[in-house]
């Protein structure tokens, strides 16, 4: 795979081109940042979520439909993602290569005047989105949020999440709440869209064996004049102040013990490799010191896991156990964590994390979309790395290093799901 090919087309707009000659297909995505907040996230989920369910040339889900199936059956849709404390909406075309289609027909071509069709002429009427589609889609994102309720992990971790940075943006989920579902208008998810197509920041990425001109012209002309002045960041907060401590109860067959840290170490203020190895290290992998002391030889949990995040700098380890384990695995977690801030390392649990981390980023060169997500993940970083440039970044990482980044680490947050049996 070529290196990243970027230029700027607008103010706060920017094409990357990502040539690639292993797959058959391209994929053309625009990815718009806003800062997430609890007045806005549910507007805005809500419109990317119907931008691709019609638009002006295609005014229904079925004419859509049919469209996309005489470009070979291409694919359109949204996805709603948060990096730190900003909301990314992503809108992806993808379809197969131009040299595959009959007559000469130019997919590319066809893929991104559908993509900016969608984008700046959305199906609307009265400054609104149909309201069939609206209370539509609006249903589909409070079932994703009734799913995410259900499954007592992610959601254990969801919580601890809130309770940790309950004052920081950080603390929005990326949809918004039920409740700032139910309360959107379709005339204010439209407001919401037009002040998101006119103020966040766009990355657009074209990947593919193809040619990007006429992707790059399409694009730079609906962006002509289009300036914009976006400041996006995320607050980093380096230590924890004190420790709080939440017990909620459900009906629940097993309890949930989630433990939210701090670190002083966060993209873009600082280099993350070192602590995403020590992360790794501590419970990342089924060789790491939670997976293997915690769970397989202490027997306290069915799983013990820590993941770091790299664009806020927090940690968090969750775990899954008997009611009667919780206080021994909180201090087993603790354990563990003190061991290595005190040099306790083998050269063998280092080497094992750096295995893991590289096949990770080289297994990310394995599609498109995958691709994709790995330089849309670096979009707020001081530099943008290949694969192959992170993976030599952790080969590089001292056990010193490790054991620094270790001791820097500080407990934020306690949080108990349990059974309301006593």
């Amino acid at each position: 795979m070529s290196e990243i090919i970027r230029e700027k087309i607008a103010d706060g707009v920017y094409f990357n081109f990502i040539p690639d000659n292993r797959f058959k297909t391209i994929r053309i995505t625009a990815s718009l940042f806003l800062p997430i907040t609890k007045e806005t996230a549910s507007a805005n989920a809500l419109a990317a979520s119907l931008i691709t369910r019609s638009c002006k040339a295609y005014p229904d889900f079925t004419s859509l439909a049919k469209k996309l199936d005489e470009l070979y059956g291409a694919a359109l849709y949204s996805t709603v993602r948060k990096l730190g404390e900003i909301q990314e909406l992503r809108f992806t075309v993808s379809g197969i290569d131009d040299k595959y289609a009959l007559d000469s027909v130019k997919i590319s071509k066809e893929l991104t005047e559908l993509l900016c069709s969608a984008l700046f002429e959305p199906n609307i009427q009265e400054n609104a989105f149909l309201g069939s589609e609206f209370a539509g889609e609006r249903r589909q994102l409070i079932e994703e949020l009734d799913s995410e309720f259900n499954e007592k992990r992610l959601y254990a971790v969801k919580r601890c999440t809130e309770i940790m940075c309950e004052n920081e943006p950080f603390s929005v989920n990326r949809t918004g709440t039920k409740e700032s579902l139910l309360d959107t208008t379709s005339e204010q998810a439209y407001k919401a869209w037009t002040n998101a197509i006119e103020s966040a920041k766009i990355e657009l990425y074209m990947l593919g064996n193809t040619e990007p001109q006429n992707a790059l012209n399409a694009f730079k002309q609906v962006f002509d004049g289009k300036n914009r002045s976006i400041g996006l960041s995320t607050t980093l907060v380096t230590k924890a102040d004190e420790v709080k401590r939440v017990t909620e109860r459900q009906e629940v067959t097993q309890s949930k013990l989630v433990m939210g840290f701090r670190t002083p170490y966060a993209e873009p203020y600082t280099d993350v490799a070192v602590v995403k190895l020590m992360c790794a290290v501590l419970g990342g992998t089924p060789s790491s010191k939670l997976f293997m002391n915690v769970r397989e030889k202490m027997s306290l949990c069915y799983y013990c896991a820590a993941r770091y995040n790299p664009n806020k700098g927090i940690i968090i380890i969750d775990s899954g156990v008997e009611n009667a384990n919780i206080e021994k695995t909180e201090t087993a977690i603790l354990e563990q964590l003190k061991s290595m801030q005190a040099g306790d390392i083998t050269d063998e649990e280092i080497d094992a994390a750096k295995l893991a981390l590289k096949n990770a980023y080289i297994t990310s060169l394995d599609s498109l979309a995958s691709i994709e997500n790995f330089y849309l993940s670096q979009t707020f970083n001081r530099e943008t790395l290949t694969p192959e440039e992170s993976a030599e970044k952790i080969m590089a990482v001292t056990k010193e290093q490790i054991i620094e980044a270790a001791k820097a680490v500080s407990l934020d947050t306690i949080y108990v799901l349990t059974s309301n049996e006593q």
